[in-house]
């Protein structure tokens, strides 16, 4: 959802705040993010990130509190939708927490590493992601499992980018797999494909549509009807699968 358009200014600016704000008279947590490639004001909520503010760079912050008020029914119904009203959901990573991967609820198994063992251990099955940690570890896994899904992921999309550019004749110039919070995937004018690394949670067949979608870009930057026919040929059924990103995107929390 986007605000309308406002002033721009020129002092020096920071590239992320966290504020509060009251809407209808309940306090609001909400994260101001900079831009250099937005052009307007947006407004986003998820509950992996909450009620997100994404300001092109050099706009000022009163423009900010402008499009809260001319939002604030819809945001008052959607930090309520998303349980973020006071900010983003975080999984609680314990024993026997579920975690996705690749479609699939798995199993999250913590152990402690085997005796002489000092290098974190993570792998994964059709029932369990074990993962032996380093006493430190244990108390907070997310950075270690982080790293680890990041890896997962990098291999997996490094493998059908490759795939499908062999199979349809795209030549992309380089992949990067990291944290996005707004976008699955990306195609830059010089040919570089960055994709979440959150897709390695989503089912086989979806991380494909968003690997044929960026590829696509590499002749149509665009959302065109070029582009579109030429998604069609190469994903029949990528609009089903946007689908099923849009209905599980909380799921896919991390």
């Amino acid at each position: 959802m986007a605000a309308p358009a406002a002033n721009r200014y020129h002092a020096p600016i920071m590239s992320e705040r966290v504020e509060t704000t009251l809407i209808h008279g309940k306090p609001v947590r909400y994260r101001i993010r900079r831009s250099k490639r937005a052009r307007r004001l947006g407004l986003q909520v998820s509950a992996r990130a909450g009620l997100e503010v994404v300001l092109p760079w050099r706009w000022a912050l009163r423009d900010v509190d402008d499009a809260l008020r001319a939002h604030a029914e819809w945001i008052d119904h959607q930090v309520d939708r998303h349980d973020v009203r006071f900010g983003p959901r975080t999984r609680e990573l314990v024993d026997g927490a579920a975690i996705h991967m690749l479609g699939t609820p798995r199993r999250l198994d913590l152990l402690p590493l085997p005796e002489g063992r000092v290098r974190a251990r993570i792998t994964l099955s059709d029932e369990a992601i074990r993962a032996e940690l380093p006493p430190g570890d244990l108390l907070d896994p997310r950075p270690a499992l982080r790293r680890w899904l990041r890896r997962l992921a990098r291999a997996r999309l490094e493998d059908r980018v490759a795939h499908f550019a062999e199979l349809h004749g795209f030549d992309p110039r380089r992949v990067i797999v990291g944290e996005r919070t707004s976008r699955w995937g990306s195609c830059s004018s010089r040919g570089t494909l960055s994709f979440c690394d959150r897709l390695i949670m989503a089912p086989p067949e979806v991380i494909d549509a968003v690997v044929c979608h960026e590829l696509c870009h590499l002749r149509h930057l665009n959302h065109g009807l070029s582009f579109k026919a030429l998604l069609k040929m190469v994903c029949p059924d990528h609009d089903r699968h946007m689908d099923w990103l849009r209905e599980h995107h909380d799921e896919m929390e991390f």
